[in-house]
């Protein structure tokens, strides 16, 4: 029990703040200072250490409305640290409690500090709950700053001149109060009519809100399914012979509708029967959630059609989730009649196991799926074990002996990285407990078989939010198998439609906003438009775009496996002709110095293009294009595809420095890291955020290699602006609609300059792979390109490049935070 009549000397003082802007949820912060006089029971007990019990009981008494269980754990209050207990002079202790929140649940009462907020359809409450043990406490002050919309009524209401001049804050102050009989601590209720985004976005626990997002995630499967459908027919329009990777682009989209439908069903029907005043046992929701999981697992399986062996580890996976919907009393995985979940090693023990299993299983049929395409597309190289010459290399195989144990030590990491984390959620939400009262026990094993049996849902429908990489591979086996023999993608109508529909899978940014994927599907077609936009509006300065001198035909019509060969020995031999003037002006030359008009005719006989081909007669090539800009205009292969494959692999080194610097602004920066923490698949979601941000930068070298022939510019560096153009347009629009509903886009900029930055080191040593044939006449590749380029132009390249590293550096310096959002955890 809390000694209250010790606290008559205490001075207390409290204060809460809304942060509306530059985040989707309205941030709660607030602070309660206490200064305890020595004489307290308890004084001394909040020096020591917070895993005490008497230091756990002081604190108690002086946050809580009471102790033990008497108060349900907060798992929506979160704390930068552990209260500040500091001694001072005369034996007083001064506790400074500093705990913050995000409004984002609808029509229930939050709890942080000693306020309790209420987010209802227009307004919001904030109301003072002051502990009891303050009651007869002397009150400094009671400060709410409702933010810059400011309170639409307050009761009681301050005096005037309580109210801070230039701001929407109210205090409220003993001492300058004009009524002396007002009771302190007053009934402070607080109203606030936030803007609609905020309201908005607020809305997370209400069922139409959860029914729009739900309508929204499943629209941007339909409309990617839809172009996926419409480039099969077109395609079949060009050639109907059968093929099973067409079949597999159609049937996939079928899959991935239906996917999204059941995980999203399955998440709406939970939060409908989570509503207020319905009665939902344990078995239910267990019941529910292992059973759309096995449902998903099984039609990617399905789909796949993986070989024997893998079937055969997938069928024992399947076995303890199905015991246990049916045979759920076995476990002990069921409610007795005063709804206490009768908890066990046993229970505990089946349902982490289910959950395991159910896990395993969605990612054994996410690899099978994405083995399937890419075998069919083939995507996967030949391997080249036991290979003898003169016989064909054969297929590779997804084989059991390495996909399971990789599988189950996956499995294994997630599972212990969740456990971790709900220990910490646990021991945050429950820190003012009494551990040595035994129901602190019962409700700490209850949360973790709540928590396995959360995960049984939970953590597939986590892997299948990766999804979209199953879909690029598709559409990529199709690209590969079924490509026209054209300069670009764009030149097919089949080939345009799948490539533009393949870059908002590979490279899009676009998140959620106010709390809603309502809108997501539009930014498919907003990124399509861009990137078709980019490079129609520009093709015409296309080095390959321009005509002869004579015939008026252009480049590329010339622009086969011959002319490149010639153009590589001309190149050469041009550059080395202007290395010779070069000698000759500065006077570098011994006795007899070439004559130059010599060297001119020769530079002038290397821009005749030879008869053969498609021109009718020999031909010149235009005044402004020289030999080597016609070599790297047609990139380092002889098709759009292989430039394209080149570009990845071009892109890998700055794509994972990139990748690294975008998963550190969102998942360890700032108090991004805390969130990271707070987060159940928090520390495997930044693994796999490395993964999604060096797919996304090394698309974007695909994109500018497949597209190479086509963009403007004589030199990589130049071609990447347009690509880089495509990617920043949809992102600019991205951070207006952010700034319309006030939410922070703070890395959006980051991501740009890095794209750009990403894709210029790309185009330059897509330039230099051109000429890779000259490699070894080089002791150095910086030899190398100082030749290709010439030394003036590498200079600019330098400036170029250095330019934009101070770009991305001032960006993460000044600009780039990570966006405040409520992690992962609450209850």
């Amino acid at each position: 029990m809390c000694d209250i009549g010790g606290l008559v000397d205490a001075r207390v003082s409290t204060s809460i703040q809304l942060v509306h802007d530059d985040r989707t949820y309205t941030e709660i912060v607030t602070k309660l200072t206490v200064d305890v006089p020595g004489d307290w029971y308890f004084a001394d007990a909040l020096l020591l250490s917070r895993h005490s019990g008497s230091y756990t009981s002081a604190m108690a008494c002086l946050t809580r409305q009471g102790t033990g269980w008497q108060e349900p754990s907060r798992w929506w209050e979160w704390r930068p640290g552990e209260p500040v207990v500091t001694a001072k002079k005369g034996g007083h202790v001064e506790v400074v409690y500093e705990a913050h929140s995000w409004v984002s649940q609808y029509g229930k009462s939050l709890d942080v500090g000693i306020w309790r907020i209420w987010a209802g359809a227009e307004t919001w409450s904030l109301t003072l709950r002051p502990p009891p043990a303050l009651d007869a406490a002397h009150w400094d002050s009671v400060t709410v700053d409702p933010g810059a919309l400011g309170a639409e009524y307050a009761v009681p209401w301050p005096a005037e001149k309580e109210k801070e001049k230039g701001t929407s804050t109210l205090v409220w102050r003993p001492e300058r109060s004009e009524n002396p009989a007002q009771p302190w601590p007053p009934a402070v209720t607080v109203t606030v009519r936030p803007s609609w985004q905020r309201l908005w976005a607020a809305q997370n626990e209400r069922l139409a809100a959860e029914g729009i997002s739900w309508a929204g995630g499943v629209l941007w499967t339909v409309v990617t399914s839809i172009l996926l459908v419409w480039a099969a027919a077109r395609y079949r329009s060009r050639s109907r012979t059968p093929d099973p990777v067409l079949r597999n682009l159609v049937w996939w989209a079928i899959v991935a509708v239906v996917l999204s439908a059941l995980t999203c069903t399955n998440d709406l029907l939970r939060k409908y029967y989570e509503q207020p005043g319905r009665v939902w046992q344990f078995a239910d929701p267990l019941v529910q959630g292992h059973a759309f999981t096995l449902a998903t697992a099984a039609l990617l399986l399905a789909f796949a059609r993986p070989p024997a062996p893998l079937w055969w580890a997938g069928g024992p996976l399947m076995v303890p989730p199905v015991v246990t919907i049916f045979l759920p009393q076995s476990f002990g995985l069921y409610q007795s009649q005063d709804d206490q979940l009768i908890t066990s090693d046993r229970a505990l023990a089946a349902e982490t196991t289910a959950s395991c299993c159910l896990m395993a299983l969605t990612v054994l049929g996410f690899v099978a799926v994405a083995w399937r395409l890419a075998a069919d597309g083939k995507l996967i190289p030949k391997s080249r074990r036991r290979f003898l010459p003169g016989r064909q290399p054969r297929d590779r195989e997804l084989r059991a002996r390495i996909v399971v144990p990789a599988i189950a030590v996956w499995t294994v990491t997630v599972t212990v990285c969740y456990a971790l984390t709900e220990e910490r959620n646990w021991q945050r939400a429950s820190w003012l407990s009494d551990r040595g009262d035994p129901e602190y026990g019962i409700r700490h094993y209850d949360d973790f078989v709540w928590a396995a049996m959360r995960a049984a849902s939970d953590g597939p429908k986590w892997i299948l939010a990766y999804a979209w990489i199953l879909t690029g591979i598709a559409m990529l086996a199709v690209l590969h198998t079924r490509r026209a023999p054209k300069q670009s993608p764009m030149d097919d109508p089949a080939d345009c439609l799948l490539f533009l529909a393949f870059f908002p899978i590979a490279v899009s940014i676009s998140e959620e906003h106010l709390g809603n994927s309502l809108a997501e599907a539009v930014w498919i077609a907003v990124y399509m438009l861009a990137l078709y936009l980019a490079v129609a509006s520009f093709r015409g300065l296309a080095v390959l775009e321009q005509r002869f001198e004579y015939s008026r035909w252009p480049l590329a019509t010339a622009a086969g496996t011959a002319a490149r060969r010639q153009l590589m020995e001309n190149s050469r031999v041009y550059r080395e002709t202007h290395a010779e003037l070069r000698r000759l002006d500065q006077g570098l030359f011994g006795d007899r110095p070439p004559e130059r008009q010599a060297l001119e005719d020769k530079l002038d006989g290397l821009h005749e293009w030879p008869e053969g081909g498609p021109l009718p007669c020999p031909d010149n090539l235009p005044p402004h294009v020289s030999v080597v800009d016609a070599a790297l205009a047609l990139g380092p292969r002889d098709n759009w595809w292989d430039n394209g494959i080149r570009g990845v692999r071009c892109a890998l080194v700055p794509g994972l420095l990139a990748a690294v610097l975008s998963t550190w602004a969102g998942f360890v920066r700032g108090e991004a890291w805390r969130d990271t923490l707070l987060d159940l698949f928090g520390l495997p979601s930044m693994v796999l955020g490395v993964l999604y941000w060096m797919s996304t930068w090394v698309g974007g070298g695909f994109f500018l290699g497949a597209l190479w022939r086509v963009l403007p510019g004589r030199r990589g560096a130049v071609k990447a602006i347009p690509v880089a153009l495509a990617f920043a347009v949809p992102v600019a629009l991205e951070a207006l609609f952010g700034w319309f509903t006030r939410e922070g886009a703070a890395n959006l900029a980051l991501h740009v300059v890095t794209m750009l930055f990403v894709l210029t080191v790309t185009g330059i040593a897509l330039d230099l792979d051109t000429f890779r044939g000259e490699r070894r006449y080089w002791q150095s590749r910086l030899g190398l390109l100082l030749s290709i380029y010439q030394m003036r132009y590498y200079s600019l390249q330098v400036a170029y490049l250095i330019g934009q590293v101070i770009a991305v550096i001032t960006i993460w310096q000044f600009f780039a935070e990570p966006v405040a959002t409520p992690p992962a955890g609450g209850k």
